[in-house]
């Protein structure tokens, strides 16, 4: 299955190039992306994101503009592209799950700093993760429901791929949790597909 997503996000596909195939995609990116879900608890969910997750990110939002025009789809790859992680990187999303109007208004504040607080913790080596977008969290703006991060750190490939207790950790008063990744996961995230670059 790898391989034929590897063959897939070779490259940037219109919509009328994606449409045809998307059906096909969907059922490769939901089970390829089914293992690097990482639920922290019933609220807070991470997606550890690779070059094969983010490429279909910018094919759906692409797609939604249903049109064939090549500069939507060179800022969809713009917009997405620093989620690709490079060498020494690992970028997750992290999901807050609110289910109606209310727990937006009320329940999403309470978690406001939570991009602060994930840990990625290997080998009991805490690295902390910081937002790929910054400019999300500058003075004024609204809570999020989704946060976008990487870990960075010299050595990070190698310290991953030889570890076996590998957890993410948050520190945060609505979650305070640390979770072992699975066998699963941690394979999944061996096998990142990372640092590659599109040309359209």
């Amino acid at each position: 299955m790898q391989s034929k997503l590897t063959n897939l996000i070779s490259k940037i596909y219109t919509p009328s190039q994606y449409s045809p195939i998307r059906e096909e995609v969907y059922r490769l990116i939901s089970d390829y992306k089914r293992s690097r879900y990482v639920p922290i608890d019933d609220r807070v969910t991470v997606l550890f994101e690779d070059a094969a997750t983010v490429w279909f990110q910018i094919e759906e939002t692409a797609y939604l503009e249903g049109v064939d025009d090549i500069s939507v789809v060179k800022e969809a790859v713009k917009t997405y592209a620093p989620m690709v992680p490079k060498i020494n990187e690992l970028t997750l999303t992290v999901f807050i799950n609110v289910n109606n109007y209310d727990e937006l208004r009320n329940l999403l504040p309470k978690y406001t700093g939570i991009e602060k607080s994930i840990k990625l913790v290997i080998n009991n080596v805490e690295l902390g993760a910081t937002p790929i977008y910054p400019e999300d969290y500058a003075p004024g703006a609204l809570p999020r429901s989704i946060h976008y991060l990487k870990v960075a750190s010299q050595g990070l490939d190698d310290l991953i791929r030889t570890s076996s207790n590998v957890k993410l950790k948050v520190t945060h008063p609505m979650v305070n949790r640390e979770v072992t990744l699975s066998r699963d996961t941690l394979e999944a995230i061996k096998a990142s597909l990372k640092n590659i670059t599109w040309n359209i």
